[in-house]
């Protein structure tokens, strides 16, 4: 069984300097944002099992689902990144 607000793997790895893609719908913003992890990985226990967040800068300011914001900034569940942004990504 998936769970579309976390679609993808828990414990996934991304170096500090990382571009990567958020998932929109899994993380709670508006779209699928482009942003660069800003540190070490910090364990947390979810429902689904130990996984990590990261701290992501994002390239643009963002606004959640909820409508707050817009924020540069955001603490992110690895299982929300859906993996390394294109090199062409600004």
């Amino acid at each position: 069984m998936t769970n579309p607000y976390a679609p993808y793997p828990l414990r996934q790895h991304f170096p500090a300097g990382t571009r990567v893609v958020v998932s929109g719908v899994g993380a709670g913003w508006r779209n699928n944002p482009v942003g660069t992890v800003c540190g070490d990985p910090e364990p947390v226990q979810t429902v689904r099992g130990e996984d990590y967040y990261y701290w992501v800068r994002f390239d643009t300011p963002q606004h959640a689902l909820s409508d707050d914001g817009p924020y540069c900034l955001a603490q992110v569940l690895s299982c929300c990144i859906t993996g390394q942004a294109r090199a062409d990504s600004p």
